[in-house]
């Protein structure tokens, strides 16, 4: 027996959070299916490195917030670590907070998680878990912070860019070509540089993935020496 999905009445930072995921690495639309209409969701990260952080955090929270018991899996073709889900209710509210269906070409963080600043950070922690990245380069025999995230939406690194300054968090934004083959679209990347930035990012944000807080831990270690 099918559990009936529960709609969530109240805006808070779990469910920030959770619209933070959709946006760095979910997807949804809706397609025939044995006849009729009907909503899919997928989330999915990559087999390895988002596996713990699925695991620990997205599958409970969406217990929390949906009363859906997903099932997670492995697809070795695509590399890929999540779930999918046919559910027509889900699909809908979701496309009623703002967000899309098909390619999130112009996906943008609702309205409705920009109001206060506890929902701010919960959605920026969200995309930054499932979309963004931490990178340690060698400067001058010490390791140098820079993290990023990287979207084709313009308006979305644009939110981005506000929410970090109005943090505090010097960032930057530039462009590139996302395929310089196959595709002229641009991705938009939102960067944020240096030590201190780094700190009060991971103080500020507190992202949850376990590959993010590891790569924090392992500079705090090199500092040591």
């Amino acid at each position: 027996m099918k559990v009936k999905i529960s709609i969530p009445n109240l805006i808070s930072e779990k469910l920030a959070e959770e619209t933070g995921w959709h946006i760095g690495d979910g997807s949804m639309n809706f397609y025939r299916n044995q006849g009729k209409l009907k909503g899919i969701y997928q989330l999915g990260g990559h087999v390895i490195d988002d596996k713990p952080h699925y695991i620990s955090r997205i599958k409970p929270i969406f217990k929390e917030i949906y009363n859906l018991d997903i099932s997670l899996r492995e697809m070795p073709s695509t590399r890929v670590f999540g779930f999918q889900i046919w559910d027509d209710n889900l699909v809908k509210f979701k496309q009623k907070l703002g967000l899309p269906l098909g390619k999130k070409w112009d996906v943008s963080i609702p309205e409705i998680f920009l109001k206060e600043e506890n929902l701010k950070i919960a959605v920026v922690r969200g995309i930054f878990d499932t979309d963004g990245g931490i990178y340690l380069e060698k400067k001058n025999n010490k390791l140098y912070p820079r993290m990023e995230i990287r979207t084709i939406s313009f308006k979305l690194a644009n939110q981005l860019l506000n929410i970090f300054k109005e943090l505090g968090l010097r960032a930057t934004k530039y462009s590139e070509l996302f395929n310089k083959e196959f595709n002229r679209q641009k991705t938009h990347v939102i960067s944020i540089r240096g030590e201190a930035m780094f700190h009060q990012f991971m103080e500020e944000i507190e992202p949850k993935n376990r590959k993010h807080m590891d790569k924090y831990a392992h500079f705090l270690n090199s500092k040591s020496f």
